[in-house]
């Protein structure tokens, strides 16, 4: 960096501005907290998203796959999905200013959690019960499960919520079919029909589509919630395994295992806008797609400008600058990362205790 950078305020202010606006976009980060479950390790990694530094290493229950984040960001939760003939049952609170372990609930009669979303106000949490084909409404505070919506499928794996919280989308993957139904309320499921094997689901921040992946067919389906219809169909996929839209409702960034491709998509046109491609280097002993990263969990920034996708296949995480359609970091996790969150919250030096 040219020597007057490190000075800025000895230059006029013209300037000085203008010396901002010549940094490269490569030089800024994100700020905040990115919470990674790891399958393998039984362990949450909490890494500074500015830098990749990793803040703490946290247990959790066996078999941790997804994480949720609070609006305020000062929540995460991991879910403990559980192991091979030993379902899960349990849920961890991560103190995320803390970076540490709050709590861990015992979700009583209910097995296999794994997709979960806060509801606004951040005191109750939606989560998938998969073994018993439902979702349950939990409060976070002390794991009391306040209403329980049977999805009327089996497999009903990943969930999604848009921002008002007042509906719950699950994808069931043996049924084929995505459900859609209200938070609370005495409503059946609608089981709406989607591809072979739908899996990776995220729904627009205003409820009216619903983007579903299909492992079988290899595609993404964008329904129309109201018709219940889908509207579009993206092709050319090896597996659409994670897909998130971003809050401002722009963008959806699909991981795809199979190809080692990140892809970010126009969410109004339904255009792809960037294919990156993962590369194959310093793969591990336990990449699940063999001579792939894996990229798998997505994760996107308050502000819309990142995503935070995890890469199974060599244990780490990469940060995406979803402008410029490119990895701008990787940062280490635990063995077989899977599930990501995003906080705006900086968690202080020093502040695990």
């Amino acid at each position: 960096m040219p020597p007057h950078l490190h000075r800025p305020s000895m230059l006029p202010r013209p300037l000085v501005l203008a010396a901002l606006l010549a940094t490269p976009l490569a030089a800024q980060r994100p700020t905040g907290t990115l919470v990674v479950s790891n399958m393998n390790d039984h362990t949450a990694t909490l890494l500074d998203a500015a830098t990749g530094r990793v803040l703490a290493t946290l247990p959790t229950g066996e078999g941790p796959h997804e994480v949720a984040v609070s609006h305020d960001g000062r929540t995460a939760v991991v879910t403990n999905y559980g192991v091979r003939g030993k379902p899960g049952s349990t849920i961890t609170v991560i103190d995320v200013p803390g970076a540490r372990v709050a709590r861990t609930l015992t979700l009583a009669g209910l097995e296999r959690p794994h997709g979960a979303a806060f509801l606004p106000g951040d005191t109750l949490l939606a989560v998938t019960a998969e073994a018993q084909r439902a979702v349950a409404v939990v409060d976070a505070r002390d794991g009391r499960v306040v209403a329980t919506r049977p999805t009327g499928g089996r497999g009903s794996h990943m969930l999604a919520i848009p921002a008002r919280g007042d509906r719950v989308f699950t994808a069931n993957i043996p049924e084929g079919t995505v459900s859609a139904f209200t938070t609370f309320g005495a409503d059946s499921a609608r089981a709406i029909p989607v591809g072979r094997q739908p899996e990776g689901i995220a729904v627009s921040p205003d409820g009216r589509h619903v983007w579903v992946g299909s492992n079988r067919d290899s595609t993404v389906l964008v329904l129309d919630v109201a018709r219940g219809v889908a509207v579009d169909t993206l092709r050319g996929f090896g597996m659409p395994y994670r897909i998130a839209v971003s809050p401002d409702g722009r963008t959806a960034v699909i991981s795809d295992p199979v190809r080692a491709e990140i892809r970010v998509v126009s969410a109004g046109d339904r255009k792809v806008r960037h294919t990156i491609a993962v590369p194959a280097d310093s793969l591990v002993a336990t990449a699940e797609v063999p001579g792939s990263a894996s990229p798998e969990g997505v994760a996107i920034s308050r502000d819309s400008r990142w995503a935070f996708v995890t890469l199974q296949g060599r244990n780490r995480v990469a940060t995406v600058d979803l402008a410029r359609g490119a990895i701008v970091a990787t940062a280490p996790t635990g063995v077989w990362s899977d599930g990501v969150g995003y906080s705006p919250v900086v968690v202080a030096p020093g502040a695990r205790r």
